[in-house]
């Protein structure tokens, strides 16, 4: 039995991850097209921020809506967000910003964190609202 659960994690988190993997092509091609040359506005960095707002919403929406769904919480928020978002995108462009300039690089640092702990706080006070 504990092998038949451990399976269906995977193909959970795979699928999700999947879903995940398209909006994160879909953001890095429609960012530099939006956002151009910005060196604050990048596909990381929206994909960040939304990523932390729907995270913030789905715990929620999984909590209230669907009984603390294990299965759910994989796929979505394990699978989709945790392909979607992407932390070590954000590393690279933060030593090449560091190389550039110390104060890009400190701008860029603090408002992905600052940012993001105000997506994700949103997220939850929407879900609350919503469920």
């Amino acid at each position: 039995m504990k092998r038949n659960r451990y399976i269906k994690e995977i193909t959970l988190v795979a699928a999700g991850g999947f879903f995940g993997a398209l909006l994160r092509h879909g953001t890095n091609q429609l960012v530099p097209l939006l956002a151009g040359d910005s060196f604050l506005i990048t596909a990381t960095f929206i994909e960040n921020i939304t990523g932390s707002f729907l995270i913030g919403y789905l715990f929620i929406l999984i909590r209230k809506r669907f009984d603390k769904s294990r299965d759910l919480s994989l796929f979505a928020l394990t699978g989709v967000i945790g392909s979607y978002t992407t932390y070590s995108g954000f590393m690279v462009e933060s030593l090449v910003l560091f190389q550039q300039s110390a104060m890009l690089f400190l701008t860029y640092l603090f408002s992905q964190i600052l940012i993001g702990l105000i997506a994700i706080w949103a997220g939850l006070l929407a879900g609350k609202k919503t469920y």
